[in-house]
């Protein structure tokens, strides 16, 4: 091999270790590329807010920065996160959360924020703030309407003895409103009742009852508290029917006074006789107003009341005092409650009178009868009627038609001897007046 040819053969070699050389290096991160991920702009977490309902799977983006990146949570009970990842998305579920942010408003959802932050490998980082919504199935905007007095300040309570309560629910599945919904509502505990309300039929109370929500998902149900009930804590269970999930409710019950008791006209009656031996007697009509119809009607003994229900407002009902002697009933009354239970109370007198009655007398007040004859006399006062006639002489007969006393002396076998007099009593049940009648000793 001469020199040029060696000279030739020794290049080769040299550009041949150079390159594998250059080779390794590579291979060892010496002076070459990199597959090490590199910054893309600044890291974000998508979506910037976001309303996240508990139960409910939810995604979120990051995007920049430099993997891998750290994920974090402020409320860890709530939403779960703190790891690694390479990959730009993650997903969670949400718990529900017991307590929600301060300052809302009863219209507003009960949320509770929540900071999400992730960090990359440079140590840029960004939060976002995220509001975790209860749920399954909760109400907010729940509210109380009623007419029960305001105690001071803080307005009427949420229900009242005596008084309707119309609670209106505004329940969330899953985060949304559904109208035409059926929901169930239990009484728990309570002097209180659920009112059916059908135009067709009297209002029922009720422990249970089934409403469906309306186009915007609302439910509205009317309760009705007992007028006796004190105050007291009362509760109520609602059930979502289509799920069978449930949720229970808490409101306070005030004993006051019903704002609208039924009142009736006249307010008092007097039923007063014409006589001292004799009360009050007649009938009269009493209006009924305001309240909850229909009334039902209680009274005292002595009296008489028709009907003993009344459907309406404005409609009246019958007092009747029957035909007594003193002493007359005292402290009777007509108690009317309305369908709620307020009360109104009508007063009843049923008095004797200041009158007497005229004498009884007859007249002629003596007669006398011969054998086998009549005589008559005529009664006049006391009560005018019921005259009764009766005889103490064992021959004469005594008979009574309406104010004339008729006698007789009958006759005998003319042997027997009888006394010359005897006396007829005539009676109005009150007072008696003695008629002398004077006959033979015997008669044939």
């Amino acid at each position: 091999m001469n020199s040029d040819q060696l000279r030739r053969l020794q290049s080769k070699l040299s550009v041949a270790f150079l390159a594998a050389v250059a080779l390794a290096l590579a291979s060892c991160g010496g002076g070459g590329a990199t597959s090490s991920p590199t910054s893309v702009g600044s890291i974000q977490l998508l979506p910037g807010s976001a309303t996240i309902y508990a139960g409910v799977p939810y995604t979120a983006n990051i995007v920049g920065g430099r993997k891998p990146y750290l994920v974090t949570s402020s409320e860890p009970t709530i939403i779960e996160l703190n790891f690694t990842s390479d990959s730009g998305q993650f997903s969670f579920v949400a718990r529900n959360p017991g307590v929600v942010d301060s300052g809302l408003t009863p219209e507003e959802l009960p949320v509770r924020s929540v900071n999400i932050e992730v960090r990359d490998s440079n140590g840029a980082a960004s939060t976002n703030t995220y509001k975790v919504a209860q749920n399954f199935f909760t109400g907010y905007g729940q509210s109380y309407s009623n007419t029960c007095a305001s105690a001071g300040t803080s307005g009427p309570p949420q229900a009242c003895s005596g008084t309707d309560t119309i609670i209106s629910f505004a329940p969330t599945v899953n985060g949304g409103h559904y109208g035409n919904r059926v929901y169930q509502f239990d009484r728990v505990r309570g002097d209180y009742s659920f009112v059916v309300e059908d135009p067709a039929v009297t209002p029922q109370l009720v422990s249970q009852i089934r409403v469906s929500t309306d186009l915007q998902g609302k439910a509205f149900v009317r309760t009705r508290v007992n007028a006796s009930a004190s105050t007291q804590i009362a509760s109520y269970k609602v059930t979502d029917v289509a799920t069978g999930t449930t949720s229970d409710a808490l409101f306070t019950i005030v004993q006051q006074a019903p704002a609208d008791p039924p009142t009736l006209l006249p307010t008092t009656l007097t039923f007063t006789g014409s006589l001292t031996t004799r009360c009050g007697t007649g009938t009269a009509d009493v209006f009924v107003f305001g309240g909850t119809p229909p009334y039902s009607l209680t009274y005292s003994a002595g009296l008489g009341v028709s009907p003993t229900t009344v459907a309406a407002s404005g409609d009246k009902f019958s007092v009747t005092a029957g035909l007594t002697s003193p002493p007359c009933p005292a402290g009777t009354s007509v108690i009317v409650a309305d369908s709620r239970g307020a009360l109104a109370t009508l007063a009843v007198t049923i008095a004797p009178g200041t009158g007497t009655l005229p004498t009884l007398t007859a007249s002629p007040a003596s007669v006398t009868l011969t054998c086998g004859t009549s005589g008559s006399a005529t009664v006049v006062g006391g009560t005018g009627s019921g005259y009764t006639a009766n005889s103490s002489h064992p021959r004469v007969t005594a008979s009574i038609s309406g104010s004339t006393v008729s006698m007789t002396r009958a006759n005998g076998d003319g042997l027997t001897v009888y006394p010359v007099a005897g006396t007829v009593s005539v009676t109005d049940g009150t007072s008696v007046v003695a008629i002398t009648v004077a006959v033979p000793a015997n008669c044939p």
